[in-house]
């Protein structure tokens, strides 16, 4: 049998193609090289992604004043077991899991308050190249989750953030701006409402025992050790927040002399069983102590004081210890 002229040279096309036609006329098993080619190139892992350019940032925080951040405001930190002259960085498997370096990307570090002079990088043991700031190479601690955290600071006596200069930060001295004044704010409590504090946060207390007209204490001896007055140190050194100058004045205790802070009229306290700003746990007490009210008015609320007191008059009142409601402590 005799085939066509056309038809020998398609077929050995074919087969040089390496393609064998079915029945169907689809493509079997086999391919060509370049097919062959193709699809190991898609088994390979894609490449890792470029390390983008890494950010320095300064920001104020609490306690340590200004430090270095990366771009989310997460703090930066330095370790004493690394060197910066030559840089290099010591810090590396399951130290670089709790302490991640801040990488390098392949441009320059951008910078926000950091002087970019002082701004370099360092190749880590893994081949990495690790940000450094005046020669120490630059972390962040797994722990801080937020920006402002600065839960590393100082941890293992060997880590501490960084400043914008690359020294380490140290605690802000705190002094009182307000020492030897009486400040009186007007604060928002979740249970209580607006009520008053001191210059700290502690909150101020009236006694159902005084009077307001004419003011009168009448807390003195082991009352006065559990209520101390909240003294009022004179008209230039008063500082009011969210209070009228109309409703503050003074009385002078009989007992030591000295003046207390009244609020329309009612002396002001101090319980000594609050022991941060914020507490209230004055309220209630013995049925006859009251946060108060920026008008001097008590402060809504049942307080949280459980038990029961005797007072040296007729009567009873509850609370943690607090005078009873004849006076007595």
């Amino acid at each position: 049998m005799k085939f066509p002229r056309w038809a020998i040279p398609a077929a050995a096309a074919l087969t040089a193609s390496g393609l064998v036609l079915s029945a169907c006329g689809q493509e079997k098993a086999g391919g060509s090289p370049q097919n062959a080619a193709g699809a190991q190139a898609q088994a390979q892992p894609p490449a890792a992604p470029a390390v983008q350019p890494s950010v320095l940032e300064v920001a104020s925080v609490t306690k340590l004043g200004k430090v270095v951040t990366d771009g989310k405001g997460l703090t930066l930190y330095r370790f004493d077991n690394d060197t910066a002259r030559p840089p290099a960085s010591t810090c590396a498997e399951a130290c670089a899991k709790a302490w991640p370096p801040v990488q390098a990307g392949a441009g320059n570090t951008e910078v926000k308050g950091v002087d970019q002079s002082l701004v370099g990088k360092v190749k880590r043991p893994d081949g990495t190249w690790q940000v450094t700031l005046a020669g120490w190479p630059l972390y962040r601690f797994a722990k801080d989750k937020s920006p402002g955290d600065t839960e590393g600071q100082g941890v293992g006596g060997t880590w501490y953030a960084a400043t914008p200069t690359g020294k380490k930060a140290t605690p802000v001295k705190q002094t009182n701006r307000w020492k030897g004044w009486t400040v009186v704010k007007a604060e928002q409590d979740p249970k209580l409402g607006l009520i008053l504090t001191d210059g700290k946060g502690m909150t101020l207390y009236r006694y159902d025992k005084d009077k307001s007209k004419p003011p009168t204490t009448n807390c003195f001896g082991s009352c006065k050790k559990a209520w101390p007055p909240a003294t009022f140190e004179g008209w230039k050194h008063l500082k009011l927040e969210g209070v009228s100058k109309k409703v503050v004045n003074f009385i002078e205790r009989k007992d030591d002399g000295k003046c207390q802070l009244t609020i329309n009229g009612w002396p002001m306290y101090y319980y000594e069983k609050d022991k941060q700003p914020g507490d209230t746990t004055g309220q209630g007490v013995g049925g006859v102590w009251w946060a108060t009210t920026p008008t001097g008015a008590k402060a809504a609320g049942t307080g949280s004081a459980a038990g029961t007191g005797t007072g040296t008059g007729t009567g009873t009142g509850t609370g943690d210890g607090g005078y009873g409601a004849g006076g007595g402590y």
